[in-house]
């Protein structure tokens, strides 16, 4: 009993659509590896935006005061203190040896943490991450501020590792940005004088 199966016939026809049905399954599959791969090499500022990159970066800073320095930061004004406190230290150990090898130098640190105070000057005032085109570099603008004014938190908390000036303490850059000042505080203008002879 030898039976065979009944052979059936294609077209060509049939065979080139599952040529073309192939080539475009390939071809489908090549461009969305390739469009992930163009999106994973992005740099994170780029995929994320400045917005959520910034907050990622505030988040590490968040788990690098907890994990380091058993900090608990938690967004509030009152937290910029603390980290004020972490650069002070950081100052400590930078002018014991500024050219040591480092696993996270000035520079990043002071990223991380001007992340978070800029993350908590948003806060308070109504605020937002911009990037410069040319320059690529972050900075934050007050946006209902007269001239919208732009400010560095991360260059204040550089300038406080490596250069360490009373000027330089974040607790008193974050207050000069978000308090408002009272007017009863502030200083009248002294009484214009005559010209002399007059």
């Amino acid at each position: 009993m030898n039976e065979t199966a009944p052979k059936t016939t294609s077209s060509p026809k049939s065979n080139l659509r599952i040529y073309v049905i192939i080539l475009l399954i390939i071809l489908g599959v090549a461009g969305c590896v390739q469009l992930s791969h163009y999106y994973v090499s992005l740099p994170k500022i780029d995929r994320l935006g400045a917005s959520g990159h910034m907050k990622q970066e505030a988040e590490r800073a968040v788990r690098l005061a907890q994990d380091v320095f058993q900090v608990d930061l938690d967004y509030s004004p009152e937290s910029v203190e603390k980290v004020e406190q972490i650069l002070a230290k950081s100052r400590e150990r930078y002018l014991q040896d500024p050219n040591a090898d480092r696993s996270i130098t000035p520079s990043a640190r002071s990223y991380l943490w001007g992340a978070y105070i800029g993350e908590v000057i948003k806060t308070v005032k109504p605020s937002e991450w911009k990037i410069d085109p040319e320059t690529k570099a972050v900075t934050l603008q007050l946006t209902e501020e007269a001239g919208q004014p732009v400010i560095n938190p991360m260059r204040w908390c550089f300038q406080r590792i490596t250069r360490g000036e009373p000027e330089d303490n974040v607790w008193y850059n974050f207050l000069l940005v978000t308090v408002e000042p009272d007017p009863s505080q502030l200083r009248t203008p002294p009484p214009q004088q005559g010209v002399p002879g007059q």
